[in-house]
């Protein structure tokens, strides 16, 4: 949806062709925890772009004030994200370099342990706050979505499914690093987990539910 002329499409087609032809290359990183994290900024911007069409249309003055801090927040949001897309590239490149340490040794054993389990606990933790982050943003959709611009339902509600498949994707993320965690550690962050999605399953079912109608 759009109520005024939007981007010239070949411009669109380059600044999105090379994040996607980074992730295409033959290399593990980018990979999907990037690209989950990438899911929640493109949520994050088309909450955005809901907030800038309901912000200074009369029919929605009453809602502005909170319109306006919701933009605010998803402004934070989305930096956050981007920023943890290349995090997220970086914590698996740690995991990888932990691994190729030697291990001859009994003391280059150990430290090869400690250096796994240190990024391990990075691989794990960047993408549960990729996941956290991005249910703020299904957040703030859902509430969007009741008092924004109603000609722009459809977009909160596309956000609302970027910003789930950001949760879900993180969270995959998390379970196959959690090996490399000790075991109470991995079980805080599952439950961390089955928190955010329960929640998020539920705000998007919401979502759903208000666009069906609009």
């Amino acid at each position: 949806m759009s109520e005024t002329a939007g981007h010239d499409s070949t411009d669109l087609s380059a600044t999105i062709g090379s994040f996607a032809d980074l992730v295409a290359e033959g290399t593990p990183s980018p990979g999907g925890g990037s690209v989950s994290a990438y899911c929640g900024v493109l949520a994050a911007s088309l909450g955005q772009m809901v907030c800038n069409l309901t912000i200074g249309k009369k029919k929605y003055e009453q809602a502005e004030g909170r319109v306006i801090e919701i933009r605010s927040e998803l402004e934070r949001l989305g930096h956050r994200l981007r920023r943890l897309i290349a995090e997220d590239a970086a914590s698996f490149d740690r995991v990888l370099a932990a691994y190729r340490l030697p291990k001859e040794t009994e003391e280059q054993r150990g430290e090869r342990a400690r250096r796994i389990e240190e990024a391990g606990r990075g691989a794990a933790r960047t993408p549960l706050e990729t996941a956290e982050r991005s249910a703020e943003v299904l957040r703030l959709l859902e509430e969007l979505a009741k008092i924004g611009n109603q000609n722009a339902l459809s977009d909160a509600a596309v956000g609302g499914q970027l910003a789930f498949a950001a949760i879900k994707g993180a969270h995959y993320n998390v379970a196959v690093n959690l090996g490399m965690l000790p075991e109470t550690e991995a079980a805080e962050l599952r439950q961390r987990m089955t928190g955010t999605g329960e929640e998020s399953l539920a705000r998007l079912a919401s979502l759903e539910g208000l666009a069906s109608q609009g």
